[in-house]
């Protein structure tokens, strides 16, 4: 049976260099010329991803791309929009004003831009060079954001964000659904959406049954794709709640923990 592949960027499909290797192209190439479906899924912008679902000719083969962890999927192919989870307007006025009060940063992804309303921010860098897309500052963007994204990305370093993270998360949790895609980063997003939930209801859209998703990731953001997938599959780099859940552990990501998997049990020889 053909399957639906689901992939983490960051620290799963990518090096730590952030580079693809030729081994785990040419796999997952392959995989799609036997008849195989792949979905990029990552908490990135879809400008975040586009090289890469370029370097794994997804635009052929009618591949998929799910962002903003679970909030956005499209198909590269045609560009069709499949799916567009987006956040409760009012509420997340009311979160990004409550969080103005705390010791917590955020920026919002919208429209190929990356929006901020400070520049001394922790991991801004880090987040320019992940998203390929231009800052877009406003100093008063809290009071007056006039649309509506798909996720929030707040930042703080590792050592002072749980605090603020978990305030956000108490007043606001009736609203959003929360996770730490990075131990520096905490994302909001709508009710209920998360990358497994969106994952399943894409392969229910395209008639793939959960039996035949196999999903590979390594951090607490992967956790509903891997407990969800007919086959979860950990990196050899995962956190330990990931690993303790996982079908399967797989070699890291500077292994090519995701090929060494797919040309073992997906491939046909």
């Amino acid at each position: 049976m053909k399957k639906l592949i689901a992939v983490d960027v960051d620290g799963t499909l990518i090096k730590s260099n952030h580079e693809l290797t030729e081994r785990t192209k040419k796999t997952l190439i392959e995989a799609q010329k036997q008849g195989h479906r792949l979905v990029i899924s990552s908490g990135r912008a879809p400008k975040g991803v586009e090289h890469l679902y370029k370097e794994l000719e997804m635009d052929k083969y009618s591949g998929y791309i799910c962002n903003f962890n679970g909030g956005l999927v499209t198909n590269v192919m045609n560009g069709e929009v499949l799916i567009n989870h987006t956040l409760d307007p009012e509420k997340m006025k009311e979160m990004l004003k409550f969080s103005k009060d705390l010791d917590i940063e955020y920026v919002i992804y919208y429209d190929n831009c990356v929006y901020a309303y400070t520049l001394d921010m922790p991991y801004l860098e880090d987040i320019l060079s992940k998203s390929f897309m231009p800052l877009i500052f406003r100093k008063n963007l809290t009071e007056d954001i006039d649309f509506v994204p798909n996720n929030i990305l707040f930042s703080q370093d590792e050592s002072r964000i749980k605090e603020p993270a978990m305030k956000i998360k108490e007043k606001f949790d009736e609203y959003f659904e929360f996770v730490f895609s990075e131990p520096f980063y905490f994302e909001a997003m709508a009710k209920n959406i998360s990358k497994g939930a969106t994952l399943m209801e894409l392969a229910e859209k395209i008639g793939v049954e959960a039996e035949d998703v196999v999903a590979f990731g390594d951090q607490n953001n992967d956790h509903t794709m891997i407990a969800l997938a007919g086959t979860g599959v950990a990196m050899g780099n995962a956190v330990d709640s990931i690993k303790e859940i996982a079908d399967y552990v797989t070699l890291t990501n500077n292994e090519d923990g995701v090929a060494d998997y797919v040309e073992k049990f997906i491939l046909e020889k």
